[in-house]
């Protein structure tokens, strides 16, 4: 299956768990791993940010970077359908025409349509809103709005694929929207965006890679899960934080 938008082309992948993802032609690069496209993202976020203890013990507001096709919303749902408290799932999509597409792939309802979002409600406890454009953009109104997230799904394209969006001055920004408990996940283990968290006031710590991924990464705003071995580790490193003026270059 082929289809493209004004952005570009995608081509249907399956993966080895029997889930479809996407090839994105704009980033030249699969939006999941080719080992299995939803327990990628069950083990990567839904339980990478212990999204079902969380929900269990307090109302929460999760961020995901990169709706992709769909599945970060729909495992959570998944998972999560059970849980005492409401949720609300924020993500960014920069291609208004996959946003759609992925909505009526899964047959979520559309309840509201602009230029800037859609926003439906998938159960009473479940309401989701996927900002549309740039994702730099995009959540600048979140910052302005003064939301408040507990998990952060970071699940952008790669650092060498889209750039923007693994920047100190990136996560900063994340940062500047998290409670004093939040909690963020990510595939990448690179020493240089974990510096790049690192300086925007993240604690990182280790997580257990998915499929050929030895390692990734799940950082913290509270010190207590502060691991001083690795930050002290990555404050040894001479190669420095992925920074905005690295964009120029690449």
């Amino acid at each position: 299956m082929k289809f493209k938008t004004k952005l570009g082309e995608y081509q249907a992948v399956e993966t080895a768990d029997g889930h479809l993802t996407l090839h994105s032609g704009l980033y030249d690069e699969n939006c999941h791993s080719t080992a299995g496209a939803y327990e990628e993202t069950l083990h990567n976020y839904v339980y990478g940010c212990s999204i079902i203890d969380r929900a269990n013990n307090s109302p929460i507001t999760i961020l995901e970077i990169g709706l992709g096709v769909g599945l970060g919303v729909l495992a959570t749902f998944n998972e999560a359908k059970n849980c005492q408290n409401k949720i609300k799932f924020i993500s960014t999509e920069i291609d208004p025409e996959l946003a759609q597409w992925v909505c009526r792939q899964h047959g979520f309802s559309n309840g509201e349509i602009s230029n800037d979002k859609i926003k439906f409600n998938i159960d009473d406890n479940f309401e989701v809103e996927i900002l549309i454009g740039d994702a730099r953009e995009t959540i600048k109104k979140l910052i302005l709005e003064e939301i408040k997230v507990d998990c952060i799904f970071q699940d952008a394209f790669s650092p060498t694929k889209n750039p923007s969006l693994w920047t100190k001055e990136w996560f900063r920004n994340l940062r500047s929207l998290c409670n004093n408990n939040s909690v963020m996940t990510t595939y990448s283990a690179s020493v240089k965006i974990r510096k790049a968290m690192l300086e925007a006031d993240f604690h990182v710590t280790n997580m257990k890679g998915f499929g050929n991924k030895r390692t990734a990464t799940r950082a913290f705003t509270d010190g207590l899960f502060k691991d001083e071995k690795l930050e002290g580790e990555l404050s040894r490193s001479k190669t420095p934080p992925f920074s905005d003026k690295d964009l120029n270059e690449i």
